[in-house]
């Protein structure tokens, strides 16, 4: 099953407090838009071919 869809991953750069190294690239999980996606359909991603999970 899954819950976050892959199309849907984006990115957030975090700054560092200080000067200096500390930089870095977070994943953003985003869940599954359901009944406003091509491929949903009865709880069913046609594009990855898997079940969505209800709960988020």
């Amino acid at each position: 099953m899954i819950l976050f869809c892959p199309d849907l991953v984006g990115k957030e750069e975090v700054k560092a407090a200080c000067v200096g190294n500390g930089d870095f690239v977070k994943p953003v999980l985003n869940p599954c838009i359901k009944e406003k996606c091509v491929a949903y359909k009865d709880g069913y991603c046609k594009k990855y071919h898997n079940k969505v999970e209800d709960k988020p």
